[in-house]
C-alpha cells in the first residue's frame, strides 16, 4: 500500500472557508494588529482566526428562509438564552485558549530567534578561534608523536636489555654446570 501525500494546506484552507461564514468571522486582519512583530504565516492566520472567532455567543442571528424567517430567528434567540450559561463558559474558555496559544506562539518565536542568534555566535566563535585551536591540536599531535617515538626507543632498549640478561643468565648457568 503506497502512502499518499495529504494536502494539508488545502484542507486547512477549505475548513477556514467553511467555518468563517458560519461563525461570523470577517477576513482576519493579519497586519497592523498587536502582534505585528510576528511574521505573517499560517500560524499567525490561525491565531487571528482564534481571536476573531472565540466569542461564539455574540454571533448574529439570521435566517435565509423567506416565509419562516422571523419565527426561526425568534426560536434561535430563545435557544441562545437557554444556552447562555454554557456558551458564556465556552467563550471564556475560548478566550483563555486563544491567549495561551498566542503567548506560546510568541515564546516559540523568541526561542527560535535566540537559537538562531546562538548558532551564529557559536559559528563565529568557532571560526575565529579555529586557527588557534588548530595550532594547539597540531602542537599536541607533534608532542604525542614524539612521546610515541620515545616509547618505541625505550621498548627497543628494553628488548636489548632483556636479550643481554637472557644471554648472561644462560652463560652463568653454563658456568655452574
Amino acid at each position: 500500500m503506497q502512502s499518499e501525500e495529504i494536502p494539508t494546506q488545502q484542507i486547512i484552507h477549505k475548513l477556514r472557508q467553511t467555518l468563517e461564514p458560519r461563525i461570523g468571522i470577517a477576513e482576519p486582519p493579519l497586519l497592523g494588529t498587536e502582534n505585528s512583530a510576528i511574521a505573517p504565516d499560517e500560524d499567525d492566520e490561525d491565531i487571528a482566526l482564534l481571536k476573531a472567532g472565540f466569542d461564539i455567543y455574540n454571533i448574529p442571528i439570521t435566517s435565509y428562509q423567506r416565509r419562516l424567517g422571523s419565527a426561526v430567528i425568534a426560536v434561535r434567540k430563545i435557544v441562545r438564552k437557554l444556552l447562555r450559561p454554557v456558551l458564556e463558559r465556552q467563550v471564556i474558555y475560548n478566550f483563555a485558549n486563544t491567549r495561551v496559544v498566542q503567548t506560546l506562539s510568541i515564546q516559540l518565536q523568541k526561542l527560535q530567534e535566540n537559537q538562531q542568534t546562538l548558532e551564529k555566535k557559536i559559528q563565529s566563535d568557532f571560526s575565529s578561534a579555529s586557527p588557534e585551536v588548530t595550532a594547539q591540536l597540531e602542537t599536541q599531535q607533534r608532542a604525542i608523536a614524539t612521546f610515541q617515538s620515545e616509547i618505541e626507543q625505550i621498548k627497543a632498549v628494553q628488548q636489548q636489555h632483556t636479550a643481554i640478561l637472557e644471554k648472561i643468565t644462560a652463560e652463568l648457568l653454563d658456568r655452574q654446570k
